[in-house]
């Protein structure tokens, strides 16, 4: 009986191509000018295999060919058109056999003609008359007179509406006109092409916050959550300001769910607002586990009091450990300091780091003062005082003595700008530092040091993404000639430049022992310059949550700023492939390094003690960096 079933699937793989169901192989537009071809293959129902499903030799099927479907598609296109000011759009479709009998083509021709203009645009606004010139006179209403797409000149779009009627009562609510009504009436002419177009808005009374019902609350007072939303009784209604009041009660660590909203109410200048909130659990356990190649296993432990002595204040222990590092830190914050943007933290911590170069001990307390100016701009600034001992990693026992012990006390500003919100990846990242040692006299060793990290990711189509990041650094006006290894910048790693391995980009030194060559161990720099760009493709395609990643990394350390024309950038290139796994990210890269210099390959006064491998580097994860 197998046999006989598998005769019967090679027989139907080896059927004349005339017996197979016409599939769809490939979609053409043709005549469009304003909307590609992209857009358009998005608003019908006829689909084609991507190079994916084409390579599926095994299976030809899921892509037939419907003609009704095709011709619904043509009233599908004809709508998009015509809701966009095309009402004369003409669209006709045929399908071609490809080079074999069952793969099809299906070509959409479209004449566009030409579309209505908007020749005049009128505001009407009804109210009296003092409030009505305030409205036409703000600079918000202004620019959006300005801004809005009913522009003279511009295409009638009915599909614009919404987003014209929007904007302007936005505009007017912010103003304090909760109740306010937007309208667009359009007047067309279709032998003439032409339309005329009247924004007209009925603005109801000027409306002030007359009482705040706070439902859900547990174990905080209505008074504490008014301040932290920022409202008051007898403040005139805006828009914005209920949105960043609910915006503030999210972010806020003790609730998980904030709404604020206008019940249904006699339409008068006196406005009654319903908060409903539902707060977290006032403690909580957070577990977290990882594995990669550079610190093996990683764990992380944390312990919250989110409300302690019913202030609202939030008391934290966090543990973690791996290979690498092992941090223990308390923390203790005050959410509250001049507004809710604001917040102040104290944080004592214990720290011991073993890299291939160095091993470090170091116990201090960080001071910060945080300010969240809005949902993607957030700047600190802190005071840090640690006791440090640094410990090199050295095996040649003829040197004196490896171990430094120093004080460090600085000021640290930091700055973090993000176009996209949590773990969503748009538009910019930008984070700024600033680090400055030697304040109120306490530290061992002076030195300013200062870096950025900029990256932006660009979504080219639906399923890629091009992501790129450059960053760079230095220290100044140091104190001593030798600073301490835990200060200087390192670049290689699994999230640096992945041709080579964790810090071992750059300058490195010798470590010989009484047989000769043992290894080259980074020695870091005082000048830091490092890029990456990688191409992103989603391959959900072929399984759930799979990608891929080809990428060009490159970067630099230099031993001091004067001396970056002595060494120059180093490359490397590679790809991968990435997993969103029910265990978190899985995430494996190979980077192959271009202009490797000979301490990279493990050369020795000409002696090659290395091989081929030392020109890959090679980067497993499972789970979150934390």
């Amino acid at each position: 009986m197998v046999s006989l079933a598998v005769t019967s699937a090679f027989g139907q793989d080896m059927s004349d191509d005339s017996e197979k169901v016409p599939q769809v192989w490939n979609i053409t537009f043709e005549g469009n000018t304003t909307y590609p071809g992209m857009v358009l293959k998005n608003q019908i129902a006829t689909e084609a295999p991507g190079i994916g499903e084409k390579l599926k030799f095994w299976d030809k099927t899921g892509f037939e060919l419907n003609e009704r479907d095709v011709k619904r598609d043509v009233i599908r296109i004809r709508n998009y058109y015509q809701r966009r000011g095309f009402v004369n759009v003409e669209v006709a479709y045929r399908i071609e056999t490809k080079n074999t009998e069952w793969k099809k083509e299906v070509f959409f021709t479209i004449r566009e003609n030409n579309p209505i203009r908007i020749k005049n645009v009128g505001y009407e606004i009804k109210g009296d008359d003092e409030n009505v010139r305030q409205i036409l006179e703000s600079r918000a209403f202004i620019r959006a007179q300005s801004q809005h797409y009913y522009q003279q000149g511009n295409r009638y779009e009915m599909i614009k509406k919404p987003e014209v009627v929007g904007r302007f009562s936005n505009v007017i609510k912010n103003l304090g006109y909760a109740y306010v009504d937007v309208n667009i009436n359009a007047a067309i002419d279709s032998s003439a092409l032409s339309s005329e177009v009247s924004i007209q808005a009925d603005l109801g009374p000027q409306t002030y916050i007359d009482s705040i019902k706070v439902e859900g609350i547990e174990t905080v007072d209505k008074d504490y959550v008014l301040r932290e939303a920022s409202l008051q009784r007898g403040e005139q209604y805006s828009l914005n300001k209920l949105q960043e009041a609910q915006q503030e009660l999210f972010n806020h660590h003790l609730f998980r769910f904030a709404t604020i909203s206008i019940p249904d109410q006699p339409q008068d200048s006196t406005l009654n607002l319903l908060m409903r909130i539902r707060e977290h659990e006032q403690r909580s356990v957070e577990l977290l586990a990882g594995f990669g190649l550079e610190d093996k296993f990683r764990g992380q432990a944390s312990w919250t009091h989110r409300n302690v002595a019913h202030r609202g204040h939030r008391f934290s222990m966090t543990a973690r450990a791996s290979f690498i590092e092992q941090y223990l830190n308390i923390g203790y914050q005050f959410p509250y300091v001049f507004n809710t943007k604001s917040s102040f933290i104290i944080s004592p911590f214990g720290q011991h780091m073993l890299e291939s170069n160095y091993e470090l001990l170091r116990a201090g307390v960080t001071n910060s003062f945080i300010y969240q100016y809005s949902q993607n701009l957030t700047a600190s600034a802190s005071y840090e005082f640690t006791k440090n001992q640094e410990l090199s990693r050295q095996r040649d026992i003829s040197l004196p003595d490896t171990t430094l012990e120093y004080d460090l006390s600085s000021l640290q500003l930091t700055g973090y700008y993000s176009q996209g919100y949590g773990r969503q990846q748009e538009g910019w990242v930008i984070q700024p530092y600033l680090e400055y040692s030697g304040f109120f006299g306490f530290a061992s060793f002076n030195f300013q040091k200062v870096s950025a990290d900029i990256r932006r990711f660009i979504r080219l189509s639906s399923s890629t993404m091009l992501a790129t990041r450059v960053q760079g650094g230095g220290l100044f006006n140091t104190s001593s000639d030798s600073l301490p290894s835990n200060i200087r910048f390192y670049l290689g790693g699994t999230n640096s430049v992945r041709g080579w391995y964790r810090h071992e980009l750059g300058p490195k030194r010798v470590q010989v022992d009484s047989t000769g060559f043992n290894e080259y161990v980074p020695l870091g720099g005082r000048a830091m310059f490092g890029f990456n760009v990688e191409i992103r493709q989603e391959l959900s395609f072929l399984i759930n949550g799979l990608g891929m990643a080809a990428f060009l990394d490159g970067g630099q350390i230099w031993e001091t700023v004067a001396r970056i024309r002595q060494r120059p950038v180093q490359f490397g290139i590679g790809g991968g492939l990435r997993y969103q796994s029910p265990l978190g990210p899985v995430r494996v890269d190979i980077g192959y390094k271009l202009n490797p210099t000979d301490q990279d390959l493990n050369i020795y006064r000409g002696t090659n003690h290395g091989s081929a491998w030392n020109r890959i580097g090679i980067h497993f994860s499972i789970g979150q960096a934390f």
